[in-house]
């Protein structure tokens, strides 16, 4: 199972075209990622503060595999606090993947050159895959559209270790009588000591 969560964060008061475009992510993903469960779907403010703790708690505490946020990725004045989604992801991240932002752009693009002003980003914080897509349901449809076969490979990359295969043979409290003779033997051995 890819415990999903999906967080929007909407331009406008109503959030509209952000519930369309979570309906499409949340289809795609659905159709084309096996074993996608989405588990959080939420919606913030446009407020970097509430995106990162909305991520550090998806990624940190409930250990989501997979967290996309929908909106806050479009050009915005520098001082703006406004389409801060990819600072606060950035500010989560513990490693970036460039390449899957760049290959979201470029495949969009293709469609619509404005989406190389987007600025989403992707990345990883401990073994959660975050992935940023823009508000128009287009546009993110395409940005997903262009890594969602990338993710089972991604996701296989960060998922914990498997335990090792066959019977486990319990550790013994205590000390153990032949290891602890055997250890005489070679300190009486090193000291010319007879036993």
């Amino acid at each position: 199972m890819v415990r999903t969560g999906i967080l929007a964060i909407p331009s406008t008061p109503d959030g509209a075209p952000c519930q369309e475009t979570v309906a499409a992510v949340i289809a795609l993903l659905q159709g084309q990622l096996e074993g996608c469960t989405v588990v959080r779907e939420s919606v913030v403010a446009d407020q970097r503060y509430l995106v990162e703790e909305v991520l550090r708690r998806w990624c940190d505490q409930e250990e989501m595999d997979l967290v996309i946020t929908v909106g806050g990725t479009s050009p915005a004045p520098g001082p703006s606090p406004r389409q801060s989604v990819p600072e606060a992801t950035g500010a989560v991240l513990e490693r970036p993947l460039p390449g899957l932002s760049e290959a979201m752009r470029a495949w969009a693009a293709e469609q619509d050159p404005l989406a190389l002003l987007d600025r989403s980003m992707a990345g990883i914080r401990g073994r959660t895959l975050l992935l940023n897509l823009p508000e128009a349901p287009e546009r993110a449809v395409h940005f997903l559209d262009a890594v969602v076969d990338l993710l089972p490979a991604v996701l296989a990359y960060l998922a914990p270790e498997p335990e090792e295969a066959g019977p486990s043979t319990p550790r013994r409290k205590g000390l153990d009588p032949e290891e602890f003779a055997a250890h005489l033997r070679r300190r009486a051995a090193g000291t010319g000591q007879r036993l």
